[in-house]
């Protein structure tokens, strides 16, 4: 059994156990030869040993000699002990730069709760490491990006160590895999063993949330493979939304390179990286473009052609009086024909010398009559027919082009026309109860205090139906 104050390696003695993991320990040493402090790691050789273990054993010391960076620790030295020393077990040895401080993860079950400032500092200098790897050629992924993997410095810097190694492959949380990574932080295409440089940005951003939230990412809610953090941290809605979409299951959706993730992060302009267009049903000029931070509508306007529309319930309306006025003509004829000769044979029977003046009078009351009656069936009729325009155009004089975006913070919606909007509207995206549309096909978001903001009008049964559940989805 090694033990402390033992020397190995002829100029390594040992101080400090910090594991000891089934064939695996890690010590802190002192180097005899310069007074130094360092790390050592130690790989048993038995037959209990996976072959897969002792290759990523090596490999780490192979990526460790190219590597010159400032915050990953330097490779020193590669050795091995046969059985007299090693206790009866032949032990393979490599040592590296000892950094002074503490794990993230250690930092962690000691309670420290980190702010957003620190969590925001402690991400950029992790990106500028990656940056350092995922540039090299060929590419060094690191495939096990997690807090205890993370050295916050005495000098306050950021340190990335453990590069390859693995304890086993079991699969529960915190436990590193065989070659994949660690359960709550490795993505998906890594248990599929296509890793890339994304990959070691998603294990980046599910390590800022457990600084964030105090929790394992594993032990988190997911919704669609999503980690659900949103509702329990308060911290910059734009910074949640960065580290979402570092998390995005979608290799697709995610930041592809580090450095494409650090311009993001120091700009702020990220929602529009990534937008892929949908294509709508047949005939559609819907326009619709979503990504996991963001979800765009465009609906051209009619445009000129509603004044098409307007032309034509004109001319219904105004034959509608024409015949209306035909028919009541004709009645109106045969009434006065028939009291006018009614009037005048009683006035020639009786001898009325008023008579005349009789028959002027109330031939006069009788068109008054008609007239009135005949301009309120005429209102009567305009109204219901402009009502009609009204409720299926929703506005008879807007003929612009909808636009709609939606976040997960909030949602706006404008109507344009020749790049000047006249019409805004907008609302928070969270206070979204449901998604509904009315017996026109327009849609219209109802929110938990009962209120409609519309989000698309006049399109057809299938449009809407389509949008509907493309909106179900996204909010999802």
């Amino acid at each position: 059994m090694l033990e402390t104050k033992q020397i190995i390696g002829a100029r390594y003695q040992l101080e400090e156990q910090l594991s000891n993991n089934a064939g695996r320990q890690t010590w802190i040493a002192k180097d005899l030869n310069n007074s130094s402090t360092v790390i050592v790691k130690l790989l048993a050789f038995s037959p209990q040993m996976q072959w897969d273990e002792f290759k990523l054993f090596e490999r780490e010391a192979q990526v460790l000699k190219q590597l010159n960076h400032p915050r990953i620790p330097r490779y020193q030295d590669y050795f091995s002990l046969d059985k007299e020393i090693g206790g009866g077990l032949c032990w393979f040895g490599m040592v590296q730069e000892y950094i002074r401080g503490k794990s993230l993860q250690q930092l962690l079950e000691e309670g420290k709760r980190f702010s957003e400032t620190q969590v925001r500092a402690i991400a950029i200098q992790v990106l500028e490491i990656l940056r350092y790897l995922h540039q090299l050629n060929p590419a060094v992924l690191h495939r096990d990006l997690k807090p205890s993997n993370l050295i916050l410095g005495e000098n306050q810097q950021i340190y990335l160590v453990d590069f390859g190694a693995v304890q086993n492959s079991a699969a529960v949380e915190g436990v590193t895999f065989t070659v994949v990574g660690t359960t709550g932080y490795a993505p998906l295409e890594q248990f599929w063993g296509k890793a890339s440089p994304a990959s070691d940005l998603y294990a980046l951003g599910a390590t800022l949330i457990h600084l964030l939230t105090g929790t394992s990412p594993a032990n988190l809610p997911q919704r669609n493979l999503r980690i659900q953090f949103r509702e329990i941290v308060s911290i910059e809605p734009k910074f949640i939304s960065w580290i979402e979409t570092l998390t995005e299951p979608d290799l697709e959706f995610r930041f592809q390179s580090a450095s494409q993730a650090w311009e993001a992060l120091e700009t702020g302009d990220f929602e529009n990286y990534h937008l892929q267009t949908i294509t709508p049903p047949f005939r559609s000029k819907i326009k619709l473009q979503k990504s996991p931070s963001q979800f765009q509508i465009e609906i051209p306007g009619r445009g000129f052609l509603i004044f098409w529309d307007i032309l034509t319930y004109l001319l219904k309306f105004l034959l509608q009086i024409v015949l209306g006025l035909s028919l009541i003509g004709g009645i109106f004829f045969i009434i006065i024909f028939l009291i006018t000769l009614l009037m005048i044979t009683v006035s020639i029977l009786n001898g009325w010398i008023a008579s005349e003046a009789l028959i002027v009078i109330f031939i006069s009351i009788l068109l008054i009559s008609l007239l009135i009656w005949l301009l309120k069936i005429g209102s009567r009729e305009f109204n219901k027919i402009a009502q009609d325009l009204i409720r299926k155009n929703e506005n008879p004089f807007i003929f612009g082009d909808y636009h709609f975006n939606l976040t997960k913070d909030k949602f706006v919606i404008t109507r344009c026309k020749f790049n000047i909007c006249y019409f805004k509207q907008q609302g928070n995206t969270q206070e979204i109860d449901a998604v509904k549309k009315n017996e026109f096909n327009s849609i219209f978001f109802q929110t938990r205090r009962r209120k409609h903001y519309f989000v698309a009008k006049k399109i057809t049964q299938a449009e809407s139906n389509w949008l509907i559940r493309e909106i179900e989805e996204w909010l999802q």
